[in-house]
């Protein structure tokens, strides 16, 4: 391609990207919509207009999940410099990835995967950070770190986070709670995990004139989606109200499986029968640590005024140990590193608050993941023993194909509602189940499976659970085993 050609592809911003190139230094920007709205040439023109204005006081990073992600915008940067005067003779380092530009300016390129690639920036002082695909990134960790790298000691320069982002991606769902659900186009607000005012500006290729023939660009994305509707909303629409590709989406209905908390356990039912009741625990530490009560319908019976059938089951109650925002907003998919000692009694205290002990659960009930019973090389032995040492014993699920405990959920999600047809329920108390859940997607390399990139803690906790209820071995009532009385051999700590 020559010179004269590339400078031909260098445009005049869209009416929307010179307003967002209007709003004050003082706002972080998050833009958000569909593709091909021209997101990522904004975020290209902040640059280069920034790098003149600021020279050896602009030191900037651009970031991506995915280092091969940022090489097309190495080369349209390139373009655009190449029909400025003021930055012939910049170069960029390929070995470093990086931009050296003539004005003293500094441009880091590089990915942003997870908090240990924040290692690239420490000691740095970045006044200006710009985040392409920010929705790819699961949870917001490395973003902040990030953030802590960003100041400047030169007047005038007020350090400033450009994130770019689309719906239906792994971390769609913080972008959703922490911004979107809070924030009007074009209005500043106070975002509480920045500590910072941010002015969303959405876009979709509705307001990128540029595109020639739109009505088939649309008809292409649609194709693209394979018709998905989910998809087509997100990508084409930039709706953030549907998840592509769910992978219980066929199956999911609120209307059908929430159930009202009646404030715990019904204890006081003549029936009530605490051997019903079930703990299921998915381990976490640096990620969330999650654990459900729940409940199986010994006999046909109501819940809040709704006919459950026999065999049904109704999570109750849940402790989901992750970490929270400073305003209280749960990071789904970060941990809150808490000490076994602490999770056994919170577990005790959820148990006691929905009207039972724990040790009225029997310990074949109790089901984890056999991944606790690993020794980690400390006088204390595995995770395992040591909730068994305080006072919260559990026993390892049932081993066998994901698929298996995905389908077998299924299932029963598509059964809740029906009079005579065991479910699966959870009350108002489960925030995690409604949360985490509708967002699942389906695996790249086996549809039968969850991507285990999303928010997956509690929905393998109900797998365990699930699995573990139709296996003899965990009930916690005697059964026949080879003739025999007695119980099969299950591994508890």
């Amino acid at each position: 391609m020559t010179k004269e050609a590339r400078h031909r592809e260098v445009r005049e911003p869209l009416p929307w990207q010179r307003t967002a190139l209007a709003i004050p230094d003082q706002y972080d920007l998050l833009l958000a919509g569909g593709r091909g709205g021209g997101k990522t040439v904004l975020l290209e023109m902040l640059i280069i207009r920034d790098v003149i204005r600021f020279g050896p006081a602009f030191v900037g990073a651009l970031v991506r999940r995915e280092l091969a992600g940022l090489r097309k915008i190495e080369q349209e940067i390139a373009v655009q410099i190449e029909s400025i005067p003021e930055l012939q003779g910049s170069r960029f380092i390929a070995s470093k990835k990086e931009y050296r530009f003539s004005n003293g300016a500094i441009l880091y390129l590089h990915y942003l995967r997870d908090e240990t690639a924040y290692g690239r920036f420490q000691g740095v002082d970045l006044s200006h950070v710009y985040v392409d695909e920010s929705g790819q990134i699961p949870d917001p960790g490395p973003i902040l770190r990030l953030r802590s790298s960003m100041r400047s000691t030169h007047e005038g320069v007020v350090p400033r986070m450009c994130l770019s982002c689309n719906p239906n991606n792994q971390g769609s769902h913080w972008h959703f709670d922490f911004f979107i659900s809070r924030m009007v186009p074009w209005r500043p607000q106070y975002i509480e995990l920045f500590r910072k005012e941010v002015v969303l500006v959405q876009s979709t290729l509705f307001d990128n004139h540029h595109i020639v023939d739109r009505d088939g660009y649309v008809e292409s994305l649609r194709a693209s989606c394979n018709f998905d509707d989910a998809r087509i909303q997100s990508e084409v629409y930039g709706s953030w109200s549907t998840t592509s590709g769910a992978f219980f989406g066929a199956v999911w209905d609120v209307n059908r499986i929430k159930l009202p908390s009646i404030g715990g356990l019904p204890v006081k039912d003549s029936g009530f029968d605490p051997r019903d009741c079930w703990l299921a625990m998915d381990w976490g530490s640096k990620a969330p640590c999650s654990i459900l009560l729940a409940y199986k319908m010994p006999r046909p019976g109501w819940w809040g005024g709704q006919q459950i059938a026999a065999g049904s089951v109704i999570l109750v109650d849940e402790l989901y140990s992750c970490a929270k925002s400073p305003d209280g907003t749960p990071l789904w998919n970060q941990g809150a590193r808490r000490t076994t000692t602490e999770i056994a009694s919170l577990v005790g205290e959820m148990v006691w608050r929905n009207g039972i002990h724990i040790d009225d659960i029997p310990v074949r009930q109790r089901i984890a993941d056999a991944a606790i019973g690993a020794d980690l090389g400390s006088r204390d032995g595995s995770i395992g023993n040591q909730l068994k040492a305080a006072g919260c014993a559990f026993t390892a699920g049932p081993k066998g194909r994901r698929s298996t405990g995905w389908q077998l959920m299924a299932s029963m999600f598509e059964a809740a509602g029906a009079p005579d047809a065991p479910g699966l329920y959870a009350t108002t108390s489960c925030q995690s189940v409604f949360h985490t859940l509708p967002s699942l997607v389906h695996a790249a390399t086996d549809p039968e499976d969850i991507d285990t990139t999303g928010v997956d803690h509690t929905a393998d906790a109900i797998r365990y659970l699930v699995c573990a209820m139709r296996d003899p071995r965990y009930s916690g009532k005697t059964v026949r085993l080879d003739g025999r009385e007695g119980r099969p051999m299950v591994r508890v700590w």
